[in-house]
């Protein structure tokens, strides 16, 4: 294996060959190395970026209390889902953290070729309870997520849900009643209640849009998102299929189609590269410049308004929209876990630092600054463990639930955003792209058949 990494190359190659070859040289690559053999040396690859310091104090919180331990913390640059290229090297060198921060819905699929270990043997030698007693403590579509064949991969760290986020400047100036998107008054409204109010917000010059409501492919417009609400489906546990090319996955691209038609694609394109122009500053956003009227995201995007926003900046959360009057409330949740590379040390003090970061009291320390919601029921329970500004995405995770744990997860979520693209640009009808979809990843997915995803894997379970 070479070091020039494409994107998400490596794991979709591993992927498709059941992993064999990859597992191969990350075994070989452990055996040797300069990782620390000072049992209470931790070594940590963590968050980056603006949530640093707020790890930091984590991690003194904990070695005040185990002053025996030295936690030696790595800022390692994020990386999308699917992408291990650093921790692939950083194993393959021995050289590889003790804990490692990663996007649980990664996983799976990093558990499937051996670039992680199980936490299984941790608690049956440190903790006096069963595994079930023990992961009781963290939302359950979070340890879903890090469960692979029976194991458990990691501890759940932060998570968070979708939501529509409101611009109420524009909706007033519109005349539209500021109540009908009011979480605390309403329940969610039709998509063609948003198709209604998104024309009564939308503003043109010299045929250019100036102003717009909801773009379903902006920001957290995901196909899975929407899929959500569409009942789509996209694996067979008794046939171990995928089913991207079934109607339900179907009619999300159909939904898709239909409003880039409507709104006209590439205009609305240009609308966002106007608005919102390549390396614009944080600040510079439709929503914020009272431009775009509704907006998909997560919690963390209060950050980003309190930060970089207008101090006039008048916005509130709604309910992702739903296809009928009377259809169920339903979002999904994200996140990061702490696991354990293969070759970790998984000594107690590795176990101590992992169980704090991501307990109660590690979890609140860390939350509330970075706006982020606890998967610790203890944290999320409590009303000081998490920020008072997110209070509807924490109020939403009992309609939450998690992306499939799949051994190929990686290149079931491009082929994805991949269709979503095909079908905006028109460059394939709803039904080749998810054709293109299903014969891109249910080959890579009969390397592991049969699969059994885990049991109520989706499910919160508070």
């Amino acid at each position: 294996m070479t070091s020039a990494f494409s994107r998400r190359s490596f794991l979709r190659g591993a992927t498709a060959t059941a992993g064999a070859g990859a597992l191969a040289l990350l075994a070989a690559g452990c055996a040797t190395g300069s990782r620390s053999s000072n049992p209470n040396q931790v070594s940590l690859w963590g968050v980056t970026g603006t949530f640093v310091p707020f790890q930091t104090k984590v991690i003194k919180q904990f070695t005040e209390l185990h002053p025996e331990v030295d936690v030696v913390v790595n800022q390692v640059p994020s990386q999308g889902t699917g992408d291990a290229t650093s921790i692939i090297t950083a194993v393959r060198g021995g050289t590889a953290p003790d804990l490692w921060l990663l996007d649980r819905f990664s996983a799976a699929q990093y558990a499937a070729i051996g670039l992680i270990e199980p936490i299984d043997d941790l608690i049956a030698e440190y903790e006096d309870q069963s595994k079930e007693e023990f992961l009781s403590q963290w939302l359950g579509f979070a340890v879903g997520e890090v469960s692979y064949e029976g194991k458990t991969y990691g501890l759940p760290h932060d998570t968070d849900a979708r939501g529509m986020f409101v611009n109420r400047t524009m909706l007033k100036d519109a005349g539209v009643d500021l109540d009908e998107f009011d979480w605390e008054q309403n329940g969610p409204v039709t998509m063609d209640r948003m198709w209604e109010v998104s024309q009564q917000v939308t503003k043109k010059s010299a045929g250019d849009y100036t102003h717009m409501g909801l773009l379903p492919w902006y920001g957290e417009g995901w196909p899975f998102t929407w899929g959500l609400g569409l009942g789509a489906s996209y694996y067979d546990q008794q046939d171990s299929r995928m089913t991207m090319d079934s109607a339900s996955v179907r009619s999300i691209y159909d939904f898709y189609g239909d409003w880039a038609k409507r709104l006209d694609y590439r205009a609305a394109d240009t609308f966002i590269a106007t608005y919102e122009p390549t390396g614009h500053p944080p600040g510079q956003t439709a929503f914020m410049g009272n431009r775009m009227a509704f907006m998909v995201s997560v919690p963390s995007t209060i950050q980003s308004f309190d930060n970089f926003g207008p101090k006039d900046l008048d916005w509130t959360t709604a309910f992702l929209p739903v296809q009928q009057e009377g259809d169920p409330k339903y979002t999904w949740s994200g996140g990061f876990a702490l696991c354990l590379p293969k070759g970790s040390k998984k000594t107690k003090a590795v176990w101590e630092l992992m169980k704090y970061f991501t307990g109660k009291r590690g979890q609140e320390t860390y939350m509330v600054p970075a706006t982020s919601v606890p998967t610790n029921i203890a944290a999320l329970e409590d009303p000081n463990g998490s920020a008072k500004s997110i209070r509807y995405f924490v109020e939403s995770i009992t309609a939450s639930t998690c992306r499939p744990p799949l051994p190929v997860g990686g290149a079931w979520w491009d082929s994805l955003a991949d269709a979503r693209s095909s079908v905006l640009l028109g460059t394939a009808t709803p039904e080749q792209a998810v054709e293109r979809a299903q014969n891109r990843v249910d080959p890579m997915m009969q390397t592991y058949a049969p699969f059994e995803l885990p049991k109520d894997y989706d499910k919160v379970r508070i």
